[in-house]
């Protein structure tokens, strides 16, 4: 709480959302002095009384000078004038933030009247609450193990985000970072939306019901399914009036999705297809328990269940067709993960490109967030880490590209040379050695990349089909990881006749035992005074165990497009964990296989 203590906080709307802060404040002993500005002076002399404010004012001008940090918990679009206000009340140092469930509308304003200094604006919204409101709705516990999403600003200084998640993290909130404009697209379809279907819901059913005392009618016979979905309902209608006229284009959007699925379901109706009724339930279904499953996990602390991906049972791979099209190429999980703690450890802003959205830096990101450590993202394979403080200077942020995944780019390299017809472009923001490497084997091999740079500082890297050829390979291959130079292994297995290179004898090793029968599959191996010989086979209809190893699934994928005999691949592994939408993406791509599932 270091950040916090004897600092003066005002918070400005004591009803639910302020009035808990105070008293959740108080409660856990914050070190905090708590100033409130409301209209409602009877609410104020409640909470001086109470002990959960030291001083209060229905006058801003006289509270707001004395504040280190100031809570805005006032109505959506009762924000701007606050904002307006303050600008002539505050120090250069005062940080602000607020509490609105609309980010977008709040941002602007505060570009607006904050323009020359805001990197101390820093957004935030609880998605906690209640259908009372008011500070006697109020609780000291309301926010703890909620979530609550700060939507820090490009500008803003790690000192005043680290503040304001720390103030969070004492009420016991879950803390998480995002973009504004994520945080609106995502708030529109899991809250807003909810809210306007119950609305709408019950006044749909009270309406439909041609009796005098319809309301009686609707709520006595409704079951507890009713009763839940509709409490939404009971809430203040001021407030979430606000909510839609600010987030307006977002909610529409989901609600024209929403309408689009409720005319399909109506259709199915009309034509009685009790089957395809039956798989909407049934995946509705799945997708909801795996969140109950993981909202559970995540309330007892018990750690991430690695999200809503499931391993396939078997992936059914056949000769497919040519390539074509765009693939974005990021980096690898460890690289990212290991560029995501240099920023943190480094004083002021970071801004990463091309990082992966996988599990494992998903919850890297989330267990920073739980040391205190704000980082956005990753979203459209960015994001932003908020570093340490001291030393902060207000010189700007750093920003830094990522060099793509070697294995998974030199694999759609290779599967594209080896597709007649093929034509793919490959985009990415940094070329590292160990891709630099990948390449030079496999032009060895025949295969060519050529390379353009774009605005923006792209690469894109156009690859075409190219007939292999044998070769004695000259690059070493030594310095890469088992995966990056099993590409180079699996181009040598498709190549027409016997290619060589120089291995380590440990590194040989390795390599055939992360390749397993895939290798001997494809080809013949032989291995003598750090030569290993690479003799291609024909190969025939065939299953075989993946282990759980995704790497070792995809080179599989890759070789089976090529060859007359279908392969099976038992045990993928969670594909989707590792490289999220990548299956999807290879298919629209041109690549031919069926994932199966248990």
């Amino acid at each position: 709480m270091k950040l916090l203590e004897n600092k003066t906080l005002l918070i400005v709307g004591l009803g639910l959302i302020g009035g808990s802060i105070a008293r959740g404040l108080i409660a856990a002993n914050a070190g905090v002095r708590i100033l409130a500005h409301g209209r409602d002076e009877q609410a104020l002399q409640v909470a001086l009384l109470d002990g959960n404010i030291h001083g209060f004012s229905t006058d801003i001008t006289t509270l707001a000078p004395q504040a280190d940090i100031i809570m805005l918990c006032t109505p959506t679009l009762t924000v701007r004038p606050m904002l307006q206000q303050l600008a002539t009340l505050v120090g250069p140092d005062t940080i602000i933030t607020d509490a609105a469930s609309v980010k977008g509308n709040v941002v602007a304003d505060a570009r607006q009247h904050f323009a020359g200094s805001l990197h101390r604006v820093v957004p935030g919204h609880p998605v906690a609450g209640s259908e009372q409101s008011g500070y006697r709705a109020s609780k000291a516990d309301l926010f703890s193990n909620r979530k609550v999403i700060l939507t820090p600003l490009p500008e803003n200084s790690s000192l005043a985000v680290r503040t304001i998640m720390q103030l969070w993290q004492v009420l016991g909130a879950d803390v998480h970072s995002m973009t504004v404009e994520r945080h609106d697209q995502v708030l529109a379809g899991t809250s807003h939306l909810p809210h306007l279907l119950a609305f709408t819901l019950v006044n749909t059913l009270v309406d439909s019901v041609g009796e005098p005392d319809r309301a009686r009618h609707v709520f006595d016979y409704a079951a507890g399914g009713f009763a839940d979905f509709s409490r939404i309902a009971s809430s203040d209608p001021v407030m979430w009036r606000d909510i839609f006229l600010a987030n307006r284009d977002a909610t529409v959007d989901v609600l024209d999705a929403y309408m689009h699925s409720l005319e399909q379901m109506k259709q199915r109706l009309l034509r009685g297809d009790g089957s395809g009724l039956q798989d909407d339930f049934r995946r509705a279904k799945q997708v909801r328990d795996e969140f109950i499953r993981r909202f559970k996990s995540d309330r007892a602390e018990a750690g991430s269940d690695g999200g809503f991906t499931v391993e396939p049972a078997l992936i059914k791979v056949r000769k497919g067709s040519f390539l074509q099209g765009f693939f974005d190429a990021v980096a690898t999980s460890e690289e990212a993960v290991s560029a995501i703690d240099a920023a943190a450890a480094m004083a002021g802003v970071t801004v990463l490109q091309g990082v992966p959205e996988s599990i494992t830096v998903v919850e890297h990101v989330r267990q920073l967030g739980k040391r205190a450590i704000p980082v956005i993202g990753p979203e459209r394979a960015m994001v932003r880490v908020y570093g340490e403080t001291a030393g902060e200077s207000a010189d700007g942020m750093r920003r830094s590209s990522l060099p793509a995944d070697a294995f998974l780019v030199g694999l759609l390299v290779l599967a594209t040379a080896v597709q007649p017809g093929s034509s793919l472009c490959i985009r990415c923001l940094n070329i590292g050695e160990d891709l630099e490497t990948v390449f030079s084997a496999l032009a060895e091999l025949g295969v060519s990349v050529l390379r353009e740079a774009m605005d923006g500082g792209v690469i894109e890297l156009i690859c075409e089909y190219r007939p292999l050829r044998a070769a004695r390979l000259q690059t070493n291959v030594s310095a890469l990881t088992d995966e990056q130079a099993a590409v180079v292994l699996l181009a040598a297995a498709l190549a027409p006749g016997q290619s060589t290179l120089e291995l380590s004898a440990e590194q040989y090793q390795r390599l055939v035992e992360f390749l397993g029968d895939l290798a001997h599959w494809l080809a013949d191996f032989s291995y003598e005074d750090g030569i290993l010989v690479v003799t291609p086979r024909k190969p025939v209809v065939a299953e075989f165990s993946a282990r759980s190893c995704p790497a070792l699934s995809l080179l599989a994928i890759t070789a089976a497009q090529v060859v007359d005999a279908e392969l099976g691949i038992q045990q993928p592994g969670d594909i989707a964990a590792h490289y999220p939408g990548l299956l999807g993406r290879l298919t629209a791509l041109g690549m031919n296989f069926t994932v199966h599932q248990a």
